[in-house]
């Protein structure tokens, strides 16, 4: 694994340190989690895109099928 420095506010630190020791985990380990969330978010997911328009269409439900 690579190490990283990155300078955080003194709130911030407190917050990853009760986090961690809620979860009994390292603080590397949230810091990683918190990123690894953070660059799948910037991801585009097309099913949570198209999700309002679900239901807006009428079609066979199966277009694999063909009638007729």
């Amino acid at each position: 694994m690579k190490t990283l420095t990155v300078k955080i506010p003194e709130a911030l630190e407190i917050q990853l340190r009760n986090k961690a020791k809620a979860g009994k985990e390292p603080v590397s380990a949230v810091v990683r989690r918190a990123l690894a969330r953070e660059m799948e978010a910037d991801t585009v997911d097309f099913a949570k895109l198209a999700s309002p328009y679900r239901g807006m269409f009428s079609g066979p439900a199966d277009l694999s099928t063909r009638e007729g």
